[in-house]
């Protein structure tokens, strides 16, 4: 059996196929999975993205599969899930119970979770925009491979912007920038969470209905200072240090108001810009 499951892999990676999820691997030997992602990177070279679906529950660990190779983090979608749904509090995202693997499969939701499809769904949201608003943050992180449903894109726009956020800091993260993971402290609140990405870049998200506005927000103590702009919406923010030496939102859209607004039920992400665009921009 094994001779023809190995045949089969390799027909396919002839055809070009250059990466393989390994379907309810939990109930797998784990010396069984790892078999066969052996063969896979050994007649690839290496150049194949494997992962495992693991299922964390009662008698199954991450830490049992993730040597082998990267696993889906339903530790962390369940942290998402109780921060992202109306009681929750994001506050407790500021240090995400999650897989310990920077490679883990990340996700607002999967096909495991949607009750719509599946009629055993695995701890699915009420709201489905509140999983849209957990994917945008997974999107912002540094860490995890984020798995994106397609039809998602079409559902909240900012998605996209996630992507291509992502992209941008992964490029500048690649040519020695700052792009560390952070979420700050600075806006306390249940409903709304900052995360840095070192000085390159941030992420806001507000869950609540409604409008999220502060005339003021002290930055001080974050790596974020100098212009930035919003990718979707391509207005700019500018954060500034003042003579006490700490650091303000000085500039939010317009050069006639500072801190931070946020609409309601939105994810924003802005990318680090040369100063300039901040005294001539939006």
């Amino acid at each position: 059996m094994k001779k023809i499951q190995k045949a089969h892999l390799k027909k396919l990676l002839d055809l070009g196929i250059d990466g393989f999820r390994f379907d309810a691997a939990k109930h797998m030997p784990a010396n069984v999975v790892k078999e066969y992602v052996d063969y896979i990177n050994r007649e690839s070279q290496g150049k194949t993205w494997n992962y495992l679906e693991v299922i964390t529950d009662s008698d199954t660990r991450a830490d049992d599969y993730k040597w082998i190779a990267a696993v889906t983090d339903f530790i962390l979608y369940n942290s998402m899930k109780a921060a992202f749904t109306s009681s929750g509090d994001l506050r407790s995202l500021r240090v995400p119970t999650a897989i310990d693997d920077s490679r883990s499969i990340t996700f607002g939701r999967n096909h495991d979770t949607i009750r719509e499809i599946n009629a055993d769904a695995i701890n699915p949201y009420d709201d489905a925009s509140d999983s849209y608003l957990a994917t945008a943050y997974v999107l912002a992180r540094e860490s995890g491979t984020p798995l994106i449903l397609n039809w998602d894109n079409a559902d909240a726009p900012y998605i996209k912007t996630g992507v291509k956020f992502r992209q941008i800091m992964r490029q500048r993260g690649k040519a020695g920038g700052n792009v560390k993971e952070n979420v700050l402290a600075a806006v306390n609140s249940s409903t709304v969470l900052l995360m840095e990405r070192g000085n390159e870049g941030f992420f806001v998200v507000n869950k609540a209905v409604g409008k999220f506005d502060i005339p003021m927000l002290d930055l001080t103590l974050t790596n974020i200072e100098g212009c930035y702009r919003e990718l979707r919406n391509n207005f700019t923010v500018a954060v500034e240090r003042r003579q006490n030496g700490k650091k303000f939102v000085t500039r939010w859209g317009t050069q006639n108001r500072g801190g931070m607004e946020v609409q309601g039920r939105d994810a924003l992400y802005f990318i680090r810009e040369p100063w300039q665009q901040c005294q001539t921009g939006r």
